[in-house]
């Protein structure tokens, strides 16, 4: 017959072999209180189960064979849960605070082996089978199905490899040999999945992204470099036009200011000069808005500078001459260019060839001041070439609304109103700005009701970017959405 207390002493490590599995399936918060709460009962279950087997490596069974199958299924229990004990204590230790995709590749990896043996010595010192007899079975069935899995384990092992490297994670914009180009959204043992521009997923097996090139674009940052390349007869003159790719760069809202985009002459024909131009932004998804709008500020500036892209078969007009004074090149006359404003688009040749005569050119250095914010200006300013900068401050903050180019004007709300210039503008290269007043346009707002249409149309369209400016400026920071949320909850509350 069983003492009663030993059977006491077993029921008491079943209880608590229970409730060591069970504590992993408990969702305690934070994680190392459930694996504090792990580690207690399963010293105590080791404390009864020595008591009542001995040691798990040496086990002391019963005569009864009900006790002894009672004490090898706590003895595996008790394997089964060390191993489970140690995974969750190394994930805690070691892989939690690495990166997705190789904490998962090594954690499987070690868990994995961790397993197998916690199972081998079930069966070698509960059950006393022989592994080596195991092993030799297992290294066979191992031999065939490496045969038969061969491209999988390939991928596997690729996969391991990489997690080691670690070139990648997830949510990282990649680009693999083969034209795939996207955001990682899941990295796994056998492939990664990549979602392209596109919005499709691509799957790369491993083992081919291990036989590729890869580039990440978002290490060591998400900055993008890239260039644009185009020609134009070689009858114009180089550094123009290399200072005019640099311009339309600096109309171009998506280049970075730093590092400033740069433009270089890399092939001199008989006929045509070919040069680029190289800028970054800040993100790829800027890349392709950038390079549009990069080629329509070229061709305006080639346009508002009697330039024309040259390919072959096609005769550009050259360039103006330049002046001996400042080494600005001669821009489109007056009337051509009244002629393409919106404003001036109603009136006739003749009354556009009379108001060319009353426009005053100024010409500007780098740095200097065209209008000052709040001064009086009743004068309406053409850009016809350079670039201006035009700021504003508000509650003694300044801030920059937004940068002129060629075929550009400000002033129109001065002119007709008498109100103080509502920003500042900052000429940031050699500029040539035109500029009619308010007693050369007076006769044709009143002989021409169109004409003062159109400049009440664009000052009201100025007044709403104005306010929109202005609204974004002084609004303050909602701070973090718990403490916003309060705030509107009060508000309507009051």
């Amino acid at each position: 017959m069983v003492p009663l207390s030993q059977l006491t002493e077993l029921t008491l490590a079943t209880v608590f072999a229970l409730l060591s599995a069970a504590n992993w399936w408990l969702a305690w918060r934070p994680i190392w209180l459930r694996a504090s709460i792990a580690g207690a009962l399963f010293v105590v279950f080791t404390m009864l189960l020595l008591r009542t087997s001995g040691m798990p490596a040496a086990p002391a069974f019963d005569s009864d064979i009900r006790i002894a199958l009672w004490q090898q299924g706590l003895i595996s229990v008790w394997w089964l849960i060390g191993a489970r004990l140690v995974v969750g204590v190394l994930h805690l230790t070691l892989w939690s605070k690495r990166e997705s995709s190789q904490a998962k590749l090594g954690s499987d990896l070690t868990a994995g082996l961790i397993y197998i043996t916690a199972v081998l010595a079930i069966v070698n010192f509960v059950f006393n089978l022989p592994v080596r007899a195991l092993l030799a079975t297992s290294g066979i069935i191992a031999i065939v199905l490496a045969l038969a899995l061969q491209n999988t384990l390939a991928d596997v092992f690729a996969g391991i490899a990489v997690g080691i490297e670690h070139p990648y994670t997830v949510g990282d914009r990649i680009w693999v040999d083969g034209s795939i180009e996207g955001v990682i959204v899941q990295v796994n043992w056998r492939s990664i999945r990549v979602r392209t521009d596109a919005n499709d997923i691509a799957t790369i097996p491993n083992s081919l992204i291990a036989k590729s090139r890869v580039i990440n674009r978002s290490k060591p940052s998400t900055r993008r470099d890239d260039s644009v390349q185009l020609s134009c007869e070689s009858s114009v003159r180089p550094d123009i036009v290399m200072d005019l790719l640099k311009q339309a760069a600096m109309l171009t809202p998506k280049i970075l200011a730093e590092p400033a985009a740069s433009s270089s002459l890399i092939r001199i024909g008989a006929r045509f000069n070919t040069y680029d131009i190289y800028f970054s932004v800040a993100h790829t998804d800027h890349l392709g808005g950038a390079k549009s709008t990069l080629l329509t500020e070229v061709l305006r500036q080639f346009h508002y500078h009697s330039i024309r892209p040259s390919t072959p078969g096609m005769i550009s007009t050259p360039i103006g001459p330049m002046t001996a004074s400042t080494g600005m090149v001669e821009t489109l006359p007056p009337e051509v260019l009244l002629s393409e404003l919106v404003l001036f688009r109603d009136l006739s040749p003749k009354q556009r060839a009379d108001l060319a005569k009353r426009v005053t050119k100024r010409r500007l250095e780098p740095t200097t001041t065209l209008v000052s914010q709040g001064n009086v200006q009743a004068i309406l300013f053409i850009i016809a070439s350079g670039v201006l900068e035009g700021s504003r401050s508000i509650n003694g903050r300044s801030h920059v609304v937004g940068r002129l180019g060629p075929g550009d004007y400000f002033g129109e709300t001065s002119l007709l109103t008498g109100a103080p210039n509502a920003g500042t503008l900052l000429a940031l290269t050699h500029c040539v700005v035109f500029e009619l007043r308010k007693e050369d346009l007076e006769p044709l707002m009143t002989a021409e009701p169109s004409l003062a249409q159109a400049f009440d149309a664009s000052m009201r369209r100025n007044q709403a970017f104005l306010a929109r400016d202005a609204a974004a400026a002084v609004t303050t920071s909602p701070g973090p959405p718990a403490q916003f949320l309060a705030q509107i909850r009060a508000f309507f509350k009051a």
